[in-house]
């Protein structure tokens, strides 16, 4: 349990990065030389503590949801600490190099289990051990290369060498107290991932691309406590009003508009199509937020989160999909399939998923940019397909008023920071409630709107240069992940052979 509260106070509200790195010490020696049942239980006991005290933001949508989640994103630190338990030998007598073996499977272990949750059935990657040190730059720097996994893999091994040094001066194992070899090491690996991460932050890539200047607007619609739409007529009047300021400032390339502003169809809605001429035609190109309906041959319609880029004259340029919907937010599994499935959710029906990253071009631009909406920016795979389709930026659109005033919002930027660094691309985010600002190539967060204030930021950013090579992770994916998992199962294997060779011995 005190593993589970130290992992809640890493991330926001807090934000106490520091605590990460020790987590999982009492968790590891809880588990060591316990029975693997035990261990398990005791795994998951911490997990649920652990996303108990990080998701209660989720209670605003649903106290039964938020729990159930919790429950079920505990399972995923069961092998970690099954994996502790089978550690047959103990400490005692341990030499060093069987130390540092077992710290870095301990790390493979936990990455991997990281890794199936944020793909299985869909995938939840939300507060994986290494988004906790969003703010620390240095040390995020090498998601570059293996994602965030990677740096969760780093906070694990350094957990189990401040446990292997504890458990190795436990009564009746070492009676001299010095410093331990393991731990040594460990810190010469973050002094490692430190002096490269320096290097990458003082090392700025040259950019050949065209500076872009972007109005994103911000209009702190109250929304969703009890789940009632807004009031249409206060959504239509903050629109034209807060758009009418922005078209004041000089030198736009581009406005744009949260989530789902547009309070109803509006490729089927005068009334909103005319107001996307209205604020289109002073000079702007508008990335709106909409749904938006495709009917189907037998008459049938999709309904769609969408993106949708309008020119000057109020004409459509592109639309993108939103390809990751929510669970029991924008989508019921085996809807109509389970009986009382629907009575977990206040949405009617589902939305459809989109099937491609769009790339939208500003009219007379040279880069194109990404749309990723809503909780996308949590997805590592929907940026790496972006920025492997061409995108040179990319542009969240959010609406986090559904969790707000909470901590939600901030987890949610935590994310965000993670798929700059893996890609190597800007991000802009526009939201309705929640934390709109500029991220750069580097993570850094920038040009920052208050929470839940009304108004418009102006943004400048410098889209990546289509020239420079992609990153290893854009590349290669989650690879340094599928190793991890990979190494996993066999580890287990290992140990369950052992297990056997020793039962019958």
């Amino acid at each position: 349990m005190f593993s589970g509260v130290l992992l809640a106070l890493s991330f926001p509200p807090l934000g106490l990065s520091f605590c990460g790195w020790l987590a999982l010490v009492p968790l590891i020696i809880a588990c060591a030389g316990a029975a693997p049942r035990r261990a398990a239980f005791l795994g998951w006991l911490a997990g649920a503590v652990f996303f108990l005290g990080s998701l209660y933001w989720l209670r605003h949508v649903s106290w039964l949801g938020a729990i159930g989640l919790a429950f079920y994103c505990a399972l995923y630190f069961m092998p970690f600490a099954v994996f502790v338990s089978l550690r047959g030998d103990g400490w005692r007598g341990a030499n060093v190099l069987k130390n540092i073996g077992w710290m870095v499977g301990a790390a493979a272990v936990w990455a991997a289990s990281e890794y199936l949750r944020a793909v299985f059935a869909t995938g939840f990657p939300w507060n994986l051990l290494g988004v906790s040190q969003y703010k620390e730059l240095v040390i995020v720097q090498i998601a570059e290369w293996g994602g965030v996994y990677a740096v969760s893999a780093l906070m694990v091994f350094v957990s189990a060498a401040f446990a292997v040094t504890i458990l190795q001066y436990a009564p009746g194992v070492r009676r001299t107290v010095r410093m331990r070899p393991e731990m040594i090491f460990a810190l010469l690996t973050v002094a490692l991932v430190w002096s490269v991460g320096i290097r990458r932050l003082l090392n700025q890539p040259a950019s050949g691309g065209t500076p872009l200047r972007a109005a994103l607007v911000q209009l702190n619609v109250p929304q969703v406590g009890n789940w009632d739409e807004p009031d249409p007529e206060v959504v239509y009047e903050k629109l034209e009003r807060l758009t009418s300021l922005v078209q004041q400032m000089p030198g736009l390339d581009l406005i744009v508009w949260p989530e789902t502003a547009i309070p109803d169809l509006v490729r089927f809605s005068q009334r909103s199509a005319d107001l996307v001429r209205r604020m289109a035609a002073a000079g702007t190109p508008l990335l709106a937020g909409s749904m938006d309906v495709v009917w189907r041959a037998e008459n049938q319609p999709d309904y769609y989160n969408a993106s949708m880029l309008f020119n000057t004259r109020g004409e459509l340029l592109g639309t993108y999909y939103k390809q990751h919907l929510v669970l029991f937010g924008e989508y019921i599994p085996f809807e109509g399939k389970i009986p009382l499935i629907n009575a977990l959710t206040p949405i009617g029906s589902s939305f459809t998923p989109g099937r491609a990253a769009t790339q939208f071009r500003l009219p007379g631009g040279t880069s194109s940019f990404s749309v990723l909406i809503c909780f996308e920016d949590s997805l590592p795979y929907l940026a790496r397909k972006a920025a492997r389709s061409g995108a040179s930026l990319l542009i969240n659109q959010t609406n986090d008023s559904w969790f707000d005033p909470d901590c939600g919002s901030a987890q949610h930027l935590a994310n965000s920071v993670f798929r700059c660094i893996e890609t190597r691309l800007p991000m802009l985010r526009c939201a309705n409630t929640g934390i709109t600002c500029s991220i750069d190539s580097r993570g850094r967060v920038t040009q920052t709107l208050a929470p839940r204030a009304e108004g418009f930021q102006i943004a400048e950013t410098v889209p990546a240069d289509p020239a420079n090579a992609p990153t290893f992770y854009v590349r290669f994916g989650d690879l340094f992940a599928q190793a991890c998992l990979a190494g996993s199962v066999a580890l287990f294997i290992i140990f369950f052979i052992r297990g056997r060779i020793l039962k019958h011995a």
